[in-house]
């Protein structure tokens, strides 16, 4: 049985709640105690203590906060709780940072990286290119290292995949809440999947919590998402099709199905996770994930010179 060590948390990501839920299963009295109303929903309705990832248990939590810690800890059954993050080194086979805020990842996943502990990363990599290439850095080209969003994994991309056929697509537009540098995974990692990650330029014109990026692939595809923060907007995207094809909406989460393809996007990913653990392999779309990141990072590299076009081929790490 596999021992996965859980940290987390940060404003608006009860992801320590839920990933860990995947693994050990939920108390149902304490469930009530969440925070997270979608999270309260899709255990009870979706899990349901039925769909539980095998040979692999979450059996240590940390937070900024031994309270909330022990919150987690009792609604997800994890049975150790520390006060200091590296007390997880020699305790565990696996680490889930489970926070989006990117500009603590290099600092919290750098112990156990360097200890060769296997770590998923939430979402974006890091939040500028000098943390990117410290983390893969210090991983090297052996070190078991997997980031990204559930959406690769969700439902509706899974979907998408079998309906859409990339060479009719001429147009892609997408929108989420938030913020770029939090959510642009949510909507980039499930379009990787029907079209590749093999992007040219990146370009975000948007200000003042508005994130206006376009994105164009070496074929020609062009890309636009919108990313509004603060506002409870849905996060999906739009495959445009030539004349006389469907235009096909996918949606990362959706309350009409309970957030059932969420949760699967969930699921997905933590047994991706799991996965590489045991055989020491990465995930075949390991480079792909990279050149996600890569992307997100170039968009907040461009808002913040003005808008500029930033060309990923020429990119240098101190950008």
């Amino acid at each position: 049985m596999l021992r996965f060590g859980i940290m987390g948390l940060n404003e608006g990501n009860g992801h320590p709640y839920s990933f860990s839920a995947i693994f050990n299963g939920f108390d149902e009295t304490a469930l009530a105690d969440c925070p997270f109303a979608a999270i309260r929903t899709y255990l009870a309705e979706v899990h349901q203590n039925r769909h539980i990832i095998p040979d692999a248990r979450v059996t240590h939590v940390w937070t900024q906060d031994i309270a909330l810690s022990r919150q987690v800890a009792r609604i997800a059954k994890i049975p150790y709780v520390v006060s200091d993050y590296k007390e997880l080194i020699g305790e565990i086979d696996g680490l889930i940072l489970a926070r989006d805020d990117p500009q603590n990842h290099w600092e919290m996943a750098r112990p156990f990286i360097e200890a060769g502990i296997p770590v998923y990363i939430d979402k974006v990599l890091a939040h500028n290119f000098a943390d990117y290439h410290r983390i893969l850095k210090t991983a090297g080209e052996h070190g078991l290292l997997m980031s990204g969003s559930p959406s690769r994994f969700t439902l509706a991309v899974r979907k998408a995949k079998q309906e859409i056929d990339p060479a009719t697509v001429r147009s892609v537009h997408g929108i989420s809440c938030v913020n770029w540098i939090r959510y642009a995974n949510h909507l980039l990692d499930g379009i990787a999947v029907l079209f590749g990650a093999d992007f040219k330029t990146v370009q975000n014109i948007g200000e003042n919590g508005c994130d206006v990026v376009r994105l164009v692939y070496r074929n020609g595809l062009n890309v636009v998402l919108q990313v509004v923060e603060g506002d409870a907007l849905p996060i999906e995207f739009t495959c445009y099709q030539r004349a006389g094809g469907r235009h096909i909406r996918v949606p990362f989460a959706d309350e009409s199905d309970s957030f059932e393809s969420y949760f699967w996007g969930f699921y997905g990913m933590l047994e991706a996770f799991t996965q590489m653990v045991q055989t020491k392999q990465k995930p075949p779309w390991h480079a792909e994930t990279l050149a996600v990141s890569r992307a997100v990072i170039a968009g907040e590299v461009s808002k913040q010179r003005g808008g500029v076009v930033i060309d990923l081929d020429t990119v240098e790490p101190e950008d």
